[in-house]
């Protein structure tokens, strides 16, 4: 398994870390050192790995390598947010990865129909 990433030094957009197993993409992360009004947060967007690669500790890899690259720019915090029902069990790999819930909200929708 390979983690590459964008080199921070010459590109400062998003950073995008891709896991590889052998030339198959295995999962990712894009991350974003510059989302807050806080100068020391950085910005998880997401973290995904492809359904045969997962259970396999790629996503835990991809966020530490992800929070030591932002670290290495200067980040010392650092937020994502998540479905709380996700049912890959995302809110877990977050709390292994060392993040704790800062608070929770609601979404709430409604259909819209002509005249309602």
């Amino acid at each position: 398994m390979h983690i590459l990433d964008r080199d921070p030094d010459c590109d400062p957009a998003p950073y995008w870390f891709v896991a590889l197993d052998g030339e198959e993409i295995a999962g990712f992360a894009l991350c974003h050192p510059e989302m807050s009004e806080d100068p020391e947060m950085a910005w998880v967007y997401v973290v995904g790995v492809r359904p045969a690669w997962r259970r396999r500790g790629i996503a835990l890899a991809l966020l530490r390598h992800s929070f030591g690259a932002l670290y290495h720019a200067g980040k010392h915090k650092v937020s994502l947010e998540v479905d709380a029902e996700n049912p890959t069990g995302a809110t877990r790999l977050y709390e292994k990865a060392g993040m704790h819930v800062e608070r929770r909200q609601e979404t709430f929708k409604k259909e819209l129909r002509p005249g309602k």
